[in-house]
């Protein structure tokens, strides 16, 4: 047993000595057992380099799962069942939740400093059987932005990023899954567009990293401000440039077609499998073809893959980006316009110079920078 395996046992049995004691059991109660645990929970995942920690009720114990480059691991901790309502507590009570409610999905955030580092950690709470299951996301504040080119494009695809970027309108979408470092590639945009002579708006939920010199606003559903609302909003603004942090819905994706139609310049991302299908998902929430066909500029789509570590043959250290892009021309247009099928798009797509992620990742395997299998991993399952 590891010197922090001992360590939990006594933090576990002085929380369950606590428990039967009245008046101290408390979750903000700073010199507490339960605190103690939670932070050690946090430190050890910012030790481990995770991006994510993972609560998990099970049937007897409290599982832990921490994301690390793109995978989940499991900790050697455990925690007895009778103790997760308290450790649930005091996640809720540092990011401003309502530890009343146990019945439906909660979202908050704090900040937390361990190892000279200063992290924004965003807290999901979900209601599951047997208690609540908690995710927290641990963001490094202190991280630089990073720019265009420490994205690992490959020249040509970087170029026409580029490009598409410095149009002055237009739609651009980035699309992927969860985790497959859309926002990332959003801000490194944003950081090279960033010109005293832009005005640049954000529309965020939430806002991830704050950047000096972009108008950034934080979504307020309650209060009325969505992402639809808050692009009615930005007409009045005098912007040149608007990030959009999702499209989510049928009004949001009309309005940010209609955005770019009037001459802003639109960056957005949206959930789907590649850039092709991106034309579909956005037909199928009512975007008009004629609308669609006019504003979409160019849609990058992407995954994160294992890094192949420098010298450790077999071994992995951090992840790196593969992409495809899909600059809209116009005999895209018109496949759009006349309703061609996926695999014609995607035909047009790659004659006109679109590399699949595919191939973008065969050829970072055969760079070294990664494996073929680590590709087919991330892009197939298997």
């Amino acid at each position: 047993m590891t010197d922090d395996e001992k360590f939990w046992h006594i933090l576990v049995t002085q929380c369950q000595r606590e428990q039967l004691e009245p008046g101290i059991n408390m979750p903000e109660q700073s010199n507490s057992a339960i605190v103690r645990l939670a932070d050690f929970l946090l430190k050890q995942a910012v030790k481990l380099g995770a991006s994510d920690l993972h609560i998990e009720p099970l049937a007897q114990e409290v599982r832990f799962r921490c994301r690390c480059d793109g995978l989940l691991q499991e900790l050697p901790y455990r925690l007895p069942l009778e103790l997760a309502q308290r450790l649930s507590s005091r996640i809720k009570v540092m990011a401003g939740m309502d530890i009343s409610v146990r019945n439906r999905p909660q979202d908050g955030s704090f900040v937390f400093s361990a190892s000279d580092k200063k992290l924004d950690i965003r807290t999901a709470a979900m209601p599951v059987s047997g208690g609540e299951m908690l995710v927290l996301r641990l963001m490094n504040l202190q991280e630089e932005l990073l720019s265009l080119s420490q994205l690992g494009f490959s020249p040509d695809t970087e170029n026409k990023f580029r490009q598409l970027i410095r149009r002055p309108s237009g739609l651009i979408i980035v699309t992927g899954p969860m985790n497959s470092g859309k926002t990332t590639t959003l801000y490194a945009a944003l950081r090279e567009l960033n010109e005293v002579e832009r005005n640049w708006i954000t529309l965020e939920d939430p806002i991830e990293r704050h950047i000096t010199g972009i108008n950034q606003v934080q979504l307020n559903p309650k209060a009325g401000l969505t992402y639809a609302s808050g692009l009615r909003a930005i007409l009045r603004q005098d912007a040149q440039g608007i990030l959009l942090g999702e499209i989510r819905d049928e009004e949001t994706a009309m309005m940010a077609v209609r955005m770019a139609l009037t001459g802003h310049l639109l960056l957005t991302t949206l959930h789907t499998e590649n850039a092709t299908a991106t034309v579909f998902r956005l037909l199928e929430m009512g975007v008009p073809p004629y609308l669609l066909a006019a504003t979409l500029t160019g849609v990058l789509a992407q995954r994160l893959v294992r890094r192949t570590a420098v010298g450790e043959s077999g071994k992995f250290c951090g992840r790196l980006a593969i992409h495809e892009l899909m600059v809209v021309d116009q005999s895209i247009r018109e496949a759009i316009l006349t309703g061609q099928s996926q695999e014609v798009l995607t035909k047009l797509a790659c004659d006109n110079g679109m590399e699949t992620m595919q191939t973008d990742g065969d050829n970072k395997a055969e760079a070294s920078l990664t494996t073929k299998e680590e590709v087919r991993r991330v892009l197939y399952g298997s």
